[in-house]
């Protein structure tokens, strides 16, 4: 019988201290955070790196990417497997490389027996989409907490729900919105800017700002904190890191990955709300359903802000009977908009995603969606509209909506169908505020790429970048992005 050997990595690693390995990965993910690489970014870079293995010198040059870090950080810790040295960054470097390789033939062996390839490649990206662009996970913050703080509270028909989302904080948190914000961000802004590990008892935070106190870090730092024994047992698995992003040992933290740090800013109070409500026996959906309702006023406002009123109109229910939410006639050309609010499930958005669950997404959220835009296309007859999916989260590729109508064969797909993120909504609503012309282009251009079925991509993104469009001008112009301000005016006062 032919004895299969561990690969080189696990062999590798099994000479090092786990806390001294769990640390170097952790140097590394904010190393090059703060030294962003000229063509790859905070995301990743290459380094060199000279070690002895055994009497050998070996020499070579690794990419660290960021979500290779946090795979490779679960897996050495639920390897299992290791030994009495202290490893330094040399050896670290030849370590990560190793991993680099493993890490490739594990996913060659999965996409080789996937059922669905390019679910697996759309995943694989998703997540390097997200950490590629930081800025984002600060719009992401202000959007979302302008949302709680501001049209949670609008009178409105539809807004039915009489959540209080400061006095919910307060009682999930013990802080304001405002203030538990700042403190996450100071949890972000701690290891990125200090030191990516810490002692308990050298923790001394010297900030004017009394809500800057030591004591409230360190409690923040324990509530999001996680042990070894519990990333091991956690069902979330790998993506535990995003609720738990630091690692406790004995006394001391490792910041496991600023992304995931910013990351955790940038959703806290919605996932402090519907943590508090899952926990409510009896309002368990209350929370869910609340912040579909003020996504959908929200985007209403994003309409009046951007496009004259006649140009667009609230589908009215009807019984029995699905149907969008939107229709717009912007200058003869006709769209319909259905919104979904609903997040994907961590176990998704990862390197290796979990493609059962990512399917149950695809044909739950959005089968339902394109079922809605073609019952009402039909209601209303028209020709030929634009049928937009606006979705709240940035994680999937245009490209991925195909996959839906392969697994549900029912769906017919006229090539009028649009996977569109809220970010991109708002981008394309403020080219048409400010130039209409430019606004009809983008659309023409984005509608080829679809019935041509483009391998260039579909992103409207994509043809935002074409036009060397970039910034978020919506978030700015309507003052979505003072959330951040005030956030961020409590930092620099501290």
């Amino acid at each position: 019988m032919k004895v299969i050997l561990p690969h080189n990595f696990l062999l590798y690693a099994q000479n090092f201290t786990l806390q001294s390995m769990l640390r170097e990965i952790s140097y590394w993910a904010f190393s090059i955070f703060n030294n962003p690489d000229k063509s790859m970014g905070a995301f990743a870079s290459r380094k060199s790196y000279s070690v002895m293995i055994g009497k050998k010198k070996v020499t070579g040059r690794c990419l660290i990417a960021q979500t290779w870090l946090i795979d490779m950080m679960y897996t050495l810790i639920t390897n299992k497997n290791y030994g009495s040295k202290t490893i330094n960054h040399n050896e670290a470097l030849y370590l990560i490389d190793l991993y680099n390789d493993y890490s490739n033939m594990l996913d060659a062996c999965r996409i080789r027996n996937s059922k669905n390839v390019l679910l697996n490649v759309y995943g694989f990206f998703g997540e390097q989409k997200r950490f590629q662009a930081t800025n984002e996970f600060i719009e992401d913050f202000s959007r979302e907490k302008y949302i709680l703080d501001i049209i949670s509270k609008k009178s409105h028909p539809q807004n039915i729900y009489n959540i209080n989302v400061e006095k919910d904080i307060l009682e999930a948190t013990g802080f304001s919105s405002d203030d538990y914000s700042a403190l996450m961000f100071l949890l972000f802004a701690y290891f990125s800017g200090s030191c990516h590990i810490v002692k308990k008892d050298s923790i001394n935070i010297e900030l004017k700002n009394s809500l800057f106190s030591s004591g409230n870090f360190i409690n923040i730092l324990d509530t999001y904190s996680i042990t070894i024994d519990g990333i091991r047992i956690s069902n979330l698995k790998r993506q535990v890191f995003y609720t738990h992003p630091i690692i406790k040992i004995d006394d001391i933290y490792i910041a496991s990955n600023p992304f995931l740090l910013l990351s955790l800013f940038a959703n806290s109070n919605y996932w402090v709300l519907r943590n508090l409500y899952m926990h409510k026996e009896r309002d368990k959906q209350k929370f869910v359903n609340a912040f579909g309702c003020f996504f959908e006023i929200y985007v209403e406002e994003l309409l009046n802000n951007c496009i004259n009123n006649y140009t667009f109109e609230k589908i009215p229910e009807e019984r029995n009977q699905k149907r969008a939410d939107w229709y717009l006639n912007i200058d003869g050309i006709e769209f319909l908009v259905e919104q979904k609010s609903g997040l994907s499930l961590l176990g998704i958005k990862q390197n290796q995603t979990d493609i059962e669950l990512m399917e149950k997404h695809i044909v739950k959220n959005w089968g339902e969606a394109v079922k809605q835009l073609d019952n009402t296309q039909k209601a209303r007859k028209m020709k030929n509209p634009i049928k937009i999916i606006l979705v709240y989260e940035d994680y999937y590729k245009s490209e991925c909506l195909d996959e839906l109508f392969k697994l549900d064969n029912s769906l017919i797909n006229d090539k009028k169908y649009w996977l569109v993120t809220i970010r991109e909504f708002e981008m394309l609503l403020m080219i048409c505020h400010d130039d209409l012309e430019l606004f009809k282009l983008i659309v023409r251009e984005k509608d080829d790429s679809e019935i041509t079925h483009s391998s260039q991509g579909r992103d409207l993104s994509q043809f935002f970048a074409k036009h060397h469009i970039y910034e978020n001008k919506y978030l700015y112009d309507f003052n979505i992005m003072d959330r951040w301000n005030t956030i961020n005016s409590l930092w620099a006062q501290g």
